[in-house]
């Protein structure tokens, strides 16, 4: 990216990379704040901002988005899209832009209080994706809703998934606008039941807010939305991480997440199976899927993808250019694909998987898919590593490590305790990674914090319901979530002492840089 930061990754393939250059090593220390905007938003922030122009565009986690003058921090207009029904963790963290391809230049450019006749509404438009499942277009110039747009500037997103509860389906990514469409796929709530929503992946048009397409793994051969009493396949896997756009192939990449609930799998159907916790390309004119790379085998950890996937170029051996693809993971491995064929440009593994302590119901996948890109994963955990900040809860912490099943990475849940390393948290999570272009280096953010899990049968857990409606005995000391449609409710959360610390010594958090060309880790 250059002077304009237009997409959540700085460009539609997502390396987060600057080229501009005042700020430097030399400089940075001296830097003072020049100006602050205030939302007043009582539920935090994880936006990236949008710069355009003359213009900061920001979205805070109330729906809230705002045109701030980036020299002043002036704020120009307000749009509130109420109402807003709040969803569990839901955040707004982007916009989408785009501008209409046959505006004249003139249309840009003149200011909205120009005195000649001003200009075409909507040339330049924001897409906000809110936390009660809408899809909004925003005049960039004045803040209002472009009335050209769907019906009357809102697209109702919820439409075609059949009986959804509140907040069981929400947007909390930045909509991805690539090529003159919005693509969306829905977040959810994590564990409650089997064939929750639909994992469904739509593209919009951009200006007119109709349906162009939808890839649904239960439907491959249907484009358009299902018949009158007919929804997208239920219960499939979502992609709620950013996605990223070639041009040149005309080739969208989604990552997707697993079949809910999380950790329990042996009901789901081939169709789940097929891609959970996978990086798809889809054809941007059609939504058809051209390739598909999968980074666990019927995960049942969690481990769905919140990175996005990142495009860039890399030498050959012969002198040439390769379209390669870096597919970072809660895991902490990262794949590294042709984004062409979905091919791994750097080898990966399928090794034995641990076995031991699993669900007698379950069906483990016997190994698990482990690059030759170097591990960002951390050494595995001992007890020696167990940590406290007094004795009393170091000891804690080694009795519950004792406690539990660990044999390394990818240790299968089950009815007495597990650990889980990296945990849901990540390895890398949705901030995913960023690569210098010009030096061929990939910098990744990764958290250290494992999962203590258990499943608990049906029998045992009480009258835990959906979203916490009840927590009675055991439910409310381990903090069940439900699981229903399986024989489990599970526990599982941060491996904590009772001092509410990480059981394992820090670092609980690392920045790391990878030479992507000499695949080592530099520091």
């Amino acid at each position: 990216a250059g002077a304009d930061w237009a997409d959540w990754g700085g460009t539609p393939g997502g390396p987060r990379y600057s080229r501009l250059d005042q700020i430097t090593p030399a400089n940075v220390g001296s830097l003072e704040v020049a100006w602050q905007y205030n939302f007043g938003t009582k539920h935090g922030m994880q936006v990236t901002p949008l710069k355009i122009g003359d213009a900061v565009y920001v979205c805070d986690s109330d729906n809230v988005v705002v045109s701030l003058d980036p020299d002043t921090g002036k704020e120009r207009w307000r749009f509130e899209a109420k109402p807003v029904e709040w969803a569990p963790w839901a955040a707004c963290r982007g916009l989408g832009y785009h501008r209409i391809a046959d505006a004249s230049p003139e249309d840009v450019t003149r200011p909205a209080n120009a005195s000649a006749v001003a200009p075409a509404a909507c040339i330049e438009r924001l897409i906000l994706a809110t936390s009660d499942a809408r899809i909004m277009a925003i005049d960039a110039r004045t803040g209002k809703l472009c009335a050209d747009f769907a019906e009357g500037g809102a697209i109702d997103a919820l439409r075609g998934l059949g009986p959804v509860e509140k907040g069981y389906y929400w947007f909390n990514n930045a909509p991805n606008v690539f090529a003159g469409k919005i693509v969306v796929s829905g977040s959810m709530v994590d564990n409650q039941y089997w064939l929750q929503p639909s994992g469904v992946i739509r593209a919009y048009d951009a200006v007119t807010g109709e349906l162009a397409w939808a890839y649904d793994v239960g439907a491959p051969d249907r484009i358009g939305a299902p018949p009158e009493g007919e929804t997208y396949t239920p219960g499939t896997p979502n992609a709620w991480a950013q996605m990223s756009y070639d041009p040149e192939l005309n080739l969208l990449y989604a990552a997707t997440g697993n079949a809910t609930p999380d950790y329990f799998g042996a009901q789901r159907r081939p169709i789940d199976e097929e891609i959970t916790s996978a990086v798809i390309a889809l054809d941007m004119d059609t939504g058809r899927r051209k390739w598909l790379f999968r980074t666990v085998n019927h995960d049942v950890w969690d481990y769905d993808i919140g990175s996005q996937p990142v495009l860039f170029d890399m030498p050959d051996e012969d002198g040439g250019i390769m379209r390669a693809l870096a597919m970072p993971t809660k895991r902490a491995e990262t794949f590294i694909l042709d984004r062409e064929t979905g091919e791994p440009i750097v080898p990966v593994e399928q090794r034995p998987a641990p076995q031991r302590g699993a669900a007698p119901e379950e069906r483990l996948a016997p190994t698990q898919p482990f690059s030759a890109f170097p591990s960002l994963a951390g050494d595995p955990l001992t007890e020696a590593k167990m940590w406290g900040i007094t004795p009393f809860d170091n000891l804690y912490c080694r009795i519950k490590f004792r406690e539990a099943r660990y044999d390394g990475p990818m240790t299968p849940p089950g009815p007495t305790p597990s650990i889980t390393y990296p945990g849901f948290l990540g390895g890398m999570d949705w901030p995913g990674v960023s690569i210098d272009p010009e030096r061929g280096i990939m910098l990744a953010a990764t958290a250290y914090l494992p999962n203590y899990t258990r499943l608990v049968a049906r029998k045992d857990a009480g009258d835990v319901e959906p979203m916490g409606k009840a927590q009675e005995g055991l439910a409310a000391l381990v903090g069940l979530n439900p699981q229903l449609g399986t024989p489990y409710a599970v526990g599982t959360g941060p491996f904590l002492s009772p001092l509410m610390m990480p059981c394992t010594q820090p670092p609980w958090g690392r920045i790391s840089a990878v030479d992507m060309r000499a695949n080592k880790v530099l520091w």
